[in-house]
């Protein structure tokens, strides 16, 4: 197996960085930007950039890249494009750890995961959106997909969202399209705020794979991303 660090990669995504929030906002009219940040004015959005320290997560089959570092860097671009658009990001790391919690010895992703339930509801959040790539024993399986907890019709609503834009990727990218699923996981259900798990492709599936390893994709995916959630926003708005 090819060894691989995304270090290249990410220095490249590094360098386009500021320029993910620019492509995201110019794919929206003047009078909507304008009045988005006005309304992002003192509104916040968790990323969670999923696993990281120890805890690598799954690993890509051609690669062996972590998903870890992948989960960072989507996160951190798609940071860039709600900063761009005047909102408060709260980041629940934003290099390569994990988080202790005190009282918790002995187990460090327990530890990890509640010191992120514990940054979660001190921000109140707007939105919760947790980064991670996907692992399949049948390597032809690929695609993006969103997450909720069930008993959150907020939650629900807001992956259905994800999933549709997510979907138009899908479509490009393999043929096949999913529907948004309910899950118990820690992250879905330690806070009260509408929350998604973005799996954001299989590292089990090498053309996935070699997707999410491109800093032009990435972006693609963070401005999908962002803009789901600004739809989503914009129905709870309404509403």
């Amino acid at each position: 197996m090819q060894k691989y660090t995304v270090n290249k990669e990410a220095a490249r995504a590094v360098a386009i960085a500021l320029a993910a929030a620019m492509i995201c906002l110019a794919a929206l009219s003047p009078f909507i930007v304008t009045a988005i940040v006005s309304r992002a004015s003192r509104q916040v959005v968790v990323i969670d950039a999923g696993h990281g320290g120890d805890d690598a997560g799954v690993r890509g089959v051609l690669t062996g890249v972590k998903e870890s570092d992948l989960n960072l860097s989507v996160s951190k671009l798609l940071g860039e494009c709600f900063e761009g658009c005047g909102f408060e990001v709260v980041y629940t790391r934003r290099s390569d750890v994990m988080h202790s919690f005190d009282g918790v010895t002995g187990n460090k992703k327990r530890a990890d995961m509640f010191r992120r339930g514990e940054m979660i509801n001190k921000a109140k959040p707007r939105a919760v959106i947790s980064v991670h790539m996907n692992f399949y024993e049948l390597r032809s399986r690929r695609g993006a997909q969103a997450f909720f907890k069930a008993s959150s019709p907020s939650s629900r609503q807001f992956a259905d969202f994800v999933q549709d834009g997510l979907n138009e990727l899908n479509m490009a990218n393999g043929g096949r399209t999913y529907s948004a699923l309910s899950a118990e996981k820690y992250l879905l259900s330690c806070s009260p705020y509408p929350t998604v798990i973005v799996e954001c492709g299989f590292l089990s599936n090498p053309d996935d794979e070699k997707n999410l390893l491109d800093p032009a994709y990435q972006i693609t995916l963070a401005r999908t991303i962002f803009q789901a959630t600004l739809n989503f926003f914009n129905c709870a708005q309404s509403a």
